[in-house]
């Protein structure tokens, strides 16, 4: 069969008129289902269902946003989002120092808490091998002294420690030391004329001022001693030794290996209503003053009673011929009765303390 065989026989199924030689206009083919079968030159096929909406010849519409945004709108937009950024960055910075500076004390809090004194546990961290071992063989003596062993790097003074090691009755001062207000309180105790009041330097109502760029518990025997003898002889209390260690300190006078220069007594004492006269340091000499009533100050040199060069008070002579010595550095040379030679040959010179006359007070 020959190809318009064929396609008159598909016509004439078609019912389509094939004797007409003018051309199909196009209105009058027949209207292709969109869906369904079709039939084409090669069989019948299933005609594919399209999901898009054709709207007639041309191309398809496709939504589109406009954007209404001005240009202006858009760079304030855009500077706030920079500006917010900022603002963060700022924010997590400002987190991260906070967070580090935190870190760091806390490290260092830790590292402070974890040291631990080589030599003993139970003294604090810094302090020397030699003091450490002193307070080591101390601690089961006072509970008290193991504290201040535990808090030694508080203490600015090592002489402080020192004081509480070698002086059990100054225990309870150094350990109240840090927290202790640096001021000096009024004497309250009763004060008698000829009786000499025995007064030690580390007393908290003075021991806490400074004096000589120390405490004065630990440099204040000349003030220490002058308070005694000026008590004594006036028979008040108002003179404390932080109010000579004051006066001292004005005059410029706080010097020398004992911090108190002997010109102080010669030179200022008739403002307190005292006099002061000067011996050659020897056991005559020692005896026959002490005879007329007067207390007499001694610095005594360094290695004689004590370690430390410092000043003493001649009290009196006691029945046997020996001496009452008041030292404010030490109870246990207060303690007992001394030799004259013994006293006579830790010092030079022999400053004997007497109320002065009242014509010598008058101005």
């Amino acid at each position: 069969m020959t190809y318009n065989d064929r396609d008159a026989r598909y016509r004439q199924g078609s019912g389509q008129r094939t004797g007409s030689s003018r051309p199909h206009s196009q209105g009058s083919r027949g209207r292709v289902p969109s869906q369904g079968t079709y039939h084409g030159p090669r069989g019948t096929r299933q005609r594919p269902s399209s999901s898009r909406l054709s709207s007639g010849p041309g191309y398809p519409l496709r939504a589109r946003s406009i954007n209404f945004q001005s240009g202006r709108a858009r760079r304030l937009s855009t500077n706030r989002r920079l500006l917010i950024l900022a603002a963060l960055a700022l924010i997590i910075l400002i987190l991260l120092i906070v967070g580090i500076s935190s870190c760091v004390r806390g490290c260092s809090s830790e590292q402070q808490t974890t040291e631990a004194n080589p030599v003993d546990a139970r003294v604090a961290a810094g302090v020397d091998e030699d003091l450490t071992k002193r307070f080591a063989s101390e601690l089961d003596r006072d509970e008290k002294l193991a504290s201040i062993a535990a808090h030694a790097n508080e203490y600015e003074n090592q002489g402080l420690l020192e004081l509480a090691l070698a002086q059990p009755d100054a225990i309870d001062f150094v350990a109240a030391y840090p927290e202790a207000e640096k001021t000096a309180q009024p004497y309250d105790d009763e004060v008698s004329e000829g009786t000499v009041p025995q007064l030690y330097c580390w007393d908290e109502r003075w021991g806490n001022v400074d004096y000589a760029g120390s405490p004065l518990a630990l440099t204040g025997s000349g003030p220490t001693s002058l308070s005694m003898a000026y008590m004594a002889l006036t028979g008040k209390g108002d003179r404390t030794p932080a109010d000579f260690a004051q006066a001292i300190t004005d005059a410029e006078m706080a010097s020398g290996d004992s911090l108190m220069s002997g010109s102080f007594l010669g030179d200022s004492l008739k403002d307190y209503g005292l006099t002061c006269s000067t011996y050659t340091s020897n056991e005559e000499n020692l005896v026959q003053v002490l005879d007329t009533g007067t207390y007499l100050l001694v610095e005594a040199a360094a290695d004689t009673l004590t370690d430390s060069a410092h000043w003493i008070v001649l009290v009196t002579e006691d029945s046997d011929g020996s001496l009452v010595v008041y030292d404010p550095t030490s109870p246990e040379v207060s303690s007992h009765t001394w030799d004259p030679a013994t006293i006579a040959g830790v010092g030079d010179t022999l400053y004997a303390i007497s109320a002065a006359e009242a014509d010598d007070t008058a101005e």
